[in-house]
């Protein structure tokens, strides 16, 4: 099992082993994209990934990532310390992961539903 399944966190649990084994813990994630459009959306990804979710203002921001990547690379630099040398004007609202039990057990029941009928289903 990848996640780290404690229903007693006070976020859902979605840590995978590859930030559990790097140490790489991002405490705010860049999102864009069509559905980072959308207000509830957007807190459903920062309630679930229990992290706070910042905006580019760029239209074309995907592409920008992806830009991002290649200077990088053609640079033989990391991807991290490329961008951070770069200035990205960012969305003045930040969604921050709700601290409402209520809405996190929402979320971890909906996990446990997730997880009984995907074991079913993918059972041998």
């Amino acid at each position: 099992d990848n996640d780290n399944d404690n229903d007693n966190n006070d976020k859902a649990p979605t840590t995978t082993t590859n930030t559990k084994t790097s140490g790489f813990r991002p405490n705010s994630l860049l999102v864009v994209g069509g559905g980072s459009k959308n207000h509830l959306w957007r807190q459903m990804i920062a309630d679930v990934l229990g992290m706070e979710l910042r905006f580019p203002l760029e239209v074309e921001s995907a592409a920008l990532g992806a830009a991002f990547q290649a200077g990088a690379a053609a640079s033989k630099v990391p991807v991290r310390e490329y961008v951070e040398g770069r200035n990205v004007e960012m969305e003045a609202i930040v969604v921050r992961p709700t601290k409402e039990e209520d809405v996190l057990e929402l979320y971890r029941a909906g996990r446990r539903r997730y997880r009984e009928f995907s074991t079913k289903l993918y059972a041998n």
